[in-house]
């Protein structure tokens, strides 16, 4: 139990003393309870006594009602007071989680599932802010009012508080396992919930595919086995747990029997008498009530110590370490100095690699899929950080450098474009928020986009699908150029930016590149080599080590990969097809 509060106190962090006026409200609530039990018991012993008078009535008559009304305000303030703090502490999470989870590395997200993050970010702390705001203060002011009955009930008869506490601490062991047994069982359950997730999101993004496969319904077994698990995970979560809840509250229901027993016995020897033997049955009546509490609030409280372990594992995930926010890069030349990186402890995907990219020039990526190329611009991103060796830019590690200020200085252009769920403009925005309306349209021009904008309903403020759902991907790619030319970085990053354009737009992009990126260091990642032919230097990767690098010019006349594959490429130039579906080459 004080591990669980430890755990929440570490999530809640700084904004865990919010809590202490609602928690004192529900304990003086517990002590107004007690007050009132405390009268009803007095009015029943004067009754017994026969001191019972019309004075009396009075008092006793206003005490509970001056009681009730104060319960009544305290309860009042302490759930408006929980419910608020509550929902300020889980608005805090929320914002602490999304800026932890924004400095994490690239790998974090390839390693881990979308249902996974997901969860953490919506199922987790939305059992933390219910546990929080229904469950903590109750649980906290039952826990309190089962700690003073007891205390009253030694006072009684100390046999009575010592019968009733052995029941208690022999139930208690089984609410316990009840707890253990629903955490073991919850990793599963938490596992599949996750895959469903994953699923489905895998089945929104992926319906084109599925009907065109005619994959979509029954016939997409991996969403249905999800769920059938999910199921499945469910019942046996229920099951593993009944047994332990349901002897728990069979061994508290046990008080009121053992006092009605035990008290019976010694009241007929004279051990007992007979107010303070009702006294002792109210007592446990009162007791049996508040473990049957404790029983339904314990599962729940469980839930809230699961959402803390899991909130804890992602908050315990650490960012990339740094020493500077900003980049003060004194020049913008890139060297790789004998960089070995690995995804997984087996595969090396780059094997001491050195290159030097001086400031202002344009250096080309070629070479078979898997070779390095990706990895090469995902390491100067520092989307990873290397295994061995060290990248530099204008002489300083990268290493030192925030994320975050380091990309500022780079615009990126990667073949998987994501939209956002927003207008034209502001899509084109994102390489530069405060750019002005006329910023973008320049900038949508030299990325060949202003004419296909324009023919739009609403032009720029035209909305776009999630993801740009509604653009081809030649469009989708040349907006995510605009984005890289308004940013106007001095760092160039590109991923065979015009794989999705026709040859007219193609000749366009090329040429807007050539005017707009003068100065800027460029690393460009190509598979149409003529493209790349006015590098002022190309690497040819393979299998993770540089294979062959030079000029367009030096690399032909060595005759290795690069010679082949750009011979080759140019023979497909002139292939035709056929009539009859073969390919002529002419």
């Amino acid at each position: 139990m004080i591990a669980m509060l430890r755990r929440a106190a570490r999530v809640t962090g700084t904004d865990g003393p919010k809590l202490i006026l609602p928690v004192f409200l529900s304990l003086l609530d517990s002590l107004l309870h007690m007050g009132m039990f405390a009268v009803m018991m007095s009015t029943i012993i004067d009754l017994l006594r026969g001191d019972f008078t019309g004075r009396k009535l009075g008092v006793y008559f206003a005490s509970l009602l001056a009681m009730f009304l104060l319960r009544a305000i305290v309860g009042a303030i302490g759930y408006a007071e929980i419910q608020y703090r509550g929902s300020d502490i889980t608005t805090a999470l929320r914002l602490r989680l999304g800026d932890h989870i924004r400095g994490l590395n690239l790998g974090y997200f390839n390693k881990n599932s979308i249902g996974k993050l997901s969860a953490a970010l919506t199922t987790d702390i939305a059992d933390f802010e219910t546990a929080l705001t229904h469950c903590f203060s109750l649980f906290c002011k039952t826990v309190f009012f089962t700690v003073l009955a007891l205390v009253f009930a030694f006072g009684i008869d100390w046999r009575f508080g010592l019968g009733v506490s052995v029941l208690i601490a022999a139930a208690l062991p089984l609410l316990f396992r009840a707890g253990k047994v629903s955490a073991k069982r919850a990793v599963t359950l938490r596992s599949s919930v996750q895959e469903v997730v994953s699923r489905v999101v895998e089945y929104i993004n992926g319906i084109r595919t599925f009907k065109l496969y005619n994959l979509t319904g029954e016939k997409f077994e991996g969403l249905d086995k999800s769920f059938r698990d999910l199921k499945k995970e469910s019942i046996k979560m229920e099951l593993s747990v009944a047994p332990w809840s349901v002897g728990f509250s069979v061994a508290a229901s046990c008080i009121i029997p053992f006092t009605l027993i035990a008290g019976s016995i010694a009241l007929r020897q004279g051990a007992l008498d007979s107010v303070s033997y009702i006294i002792i049955v109210m007592i446990s009546i009162s007791l049996s009530v508040m473990m049957s509490s404790l029983g339904s609030l314990y599962p729940l409280m469980n839930f809230l110590d699961r959402a803390s372990l899991n909130i804890l594992a992602l908050l315990d995930e650490k960012p990339f370490p740094f020493q500077k926010e900003k980049a003060d890069f004194s020049g913008y030349g890139i060297s790789f100095e004998d960089v070995s990186f690995s995804y997984t402890e087996n595969t090396e995907a780059l094997q001491h690699i050195s290159f030097t990219a001086g400031p202002g020039t344009t250096t080309a990526l070629v070479g078979p899929s898997g070779s390095g190329k990706t990895t090469i611009t995902s390491l100067i991103s520092r989307f990873w950080d290397v295994t061995e060796g060290g990248i530099r830019i204008g002489g300083e590690d990268i290493r030192n450098i925030a994320p975050d200020g380091l990309t500022e200085r780079m615009a990126v252009v990667f073949q998987d474009v994501y939209l956002l769920n927003d207008t034209v403009l502001n899509n084109i925005r994102v390489g530069k928020p405060d750019a002005s309306r006329e910023e973008a349209e320049a900038a949508a021009k030299a990325g060949c986009c202003h004419e296909f904008i324009m023919a739009m309903p609403e032009g720029y403020d035209t909305m776009i699908g999630e993801g740009g759902s509604t653009l081809s991907g030649g469009e989708r790619q040349r907006i995510s150029i605009a984005r890289a030319l308004i940013k106007d970085a001095p760092i160039v990053l590109l991923d065979e930016t015009t794989s999705s354009l026709d040859a007219d737009n193609e000749a366009e992009i090329n040429r807007a590149f050539d005017s707009l990126m003068k100065g800027k260091t460029v690393i460009v990642i190509a598979h149409r080599l003529g493209t790349i032919a006015g590098a002022d230097n190309i690497l040819v990767l393979d299998r993770g080590r540089i294979a062959e690098s030079g000029s367009h010019a030096e690399l032909l006349q060595k005759g290795g990969w690069y010679a082949r594959m750009y011979g080759e490429q140019q023979k497909a130039k002139n292939w035709r097809v056929s009539a009859g579906g073969g390919v002529n080459h002419e």
